[in-house]
């Protein structure tokens, strides 16, 4: 069951099988308190409520993800002669995708180091993300491909893709400050899941990236 639907919200029908015919036939469901020590199940007699006759299944409650992830509760169907079977049902709650995933800083600076080399870690941007579960798993990528950077998906490391060969016939002295930008973005690994950017500068100046060869 989703999270944050109304109260009210149909969750199943449960059904019981008594072969007698007539009123004996008939049967009356009811919920009870069934004490529940599994770590992270609820104990859902105040949470849900059953249909007597028809033995819909119904929230009482809105669910919220990160409170409660699956709750417990037992269910009594009994016949006109008062004879009675019970069932364990466990309802799961499943979340939305509720929080962007915000970044630490809305932008970041690293620097090329002189003489460094393919797959080299130049820096790493963090974002968090309050979902929980798969919704709050943060994945990165450029929004745009560079041929000399590129990012680890799952730990925001910027890393580079080739060599950084330093400019032709240039002293240290006389080098000019150049920088790159790239946008970095947030997401979980959900469809349409909600996201965030982050500006990126690069210092370049140690590197030819981006100039004509001689």
């Amino acid at each position: 069951m989703r999270e944050n639907l109304p109260p009210g919200t149909l969750v199943t029908t449960l059904r019981a099988v008594d072969a007698d015919t007539g009123v004996f036939g008939e049967l009356r469901y009811a919920v009870l308190e069934q004490p529940v020590g599994e770590p992270g199940v609820v104990e859902g007699r105040d949470a849900f409520a059953v249909n007597s006759s028809s033995g819909e299944l119904r929230s009482r409650l809105t669910f919220d993800y990160e409170r409660a992830k699956a709750f417990q509760l037992l269910v009594r169907a009994t016949d006109a002669g008062n004879a009675s079977a019970t069932v364990t049902v466990r309802v799961l709650v499943t979340g939305e995708d509720e929080y962007d995933p915000i970044f630490l800083s809305p932008s970041f600076s690293f620097e090329v180091p002189e003489g460094a080399r393919k797959g080299q870690s130049i820096g790493r941007v963090l974002a968090t993300d309050e979902d929980e579960g798969a919704d709050g798993v943060v994945l990165y990528s450029l929004a745009k491909p560079s041929p000399y950077f590129a990012i680890n998906q799952t730990t925001g490391t910027i890393y580079l893709r080739v060599d950084s060969q330093p400019q032709a016939g240039s002293g240290r002295a006389k080098r000019e400050p150049r920088e790159m930008s790239l946008e970095v973005q947030a997401r979980s690994p959900l469809p349409a899941s909600r996201s965030a950017s982050a500006q990126v500068t690069i210092d370049i100046t140690h590197t030819s990236f981006g100039l004509a060869p001689d």
